[in-house]
């Protein structure tokens, strides 16, 4: 541990403002006591003036559960899927505008038969996993 009435340098400050930000994020800090402590963290001198930011809040991390790393999956994984559907139509979309340039009236937008039933099915699966998790809960 810093003796506390050491100068805190840049690093000292960072480091302070990043566990601010990951309380703030988890719900820890409200809006406007993240800004002033946030403010603190910035014009600190001393190890003292950053402990005192954060001697309230939690050290550890929480202990990850079978269902969190499960449900972190879930989500990895959705967000993954969501990602690969919106590259795809856009490459289709521009596959469609690349013919359409200079042949007239718009063709017909067959996109719609890759994007609408492989979107359709992912609204299924994102609502259910979702209704699935608020069942849980």
């Amino acid at each position: 541990m810093n003796e506390p009435e050491l100068r805190a340098g840049d690093a000292d400050r960072d480091k302070t403002i990043s566990v601010l930000r990951e309380a703030y994020a988890e719900g820890r800090l409200r809006p406007e006591e993240f800004d002033e402590r946030l403010d603190r963290a910035h014009a600190a001198a001393t190890y003292a003036d950053l402990d005192a930011l954060t001697a309230d809040l939690p050290t550890e991390k929480p202990v990850s559960t079978p269902e969190l790393a499960k449900a972190v999956k879930e989500r990895k994984d959705m967000r993954s899927a969501w990602a690969s559907w919106l590259g795809v139509g856009v490459l289709v979309n521009i596959i469609w505008f690349a013919t359409w340039m200079g042949s007239g009236p718009a063709p017909y937008y067959w996109p719609i038969w890759v994007m609408g039933p492989w979107g359709g099915g992912m609204l299924i699966w994102t609502l259910s996993s979702r209704a699935e998790r608020s069942d849980d809960g």
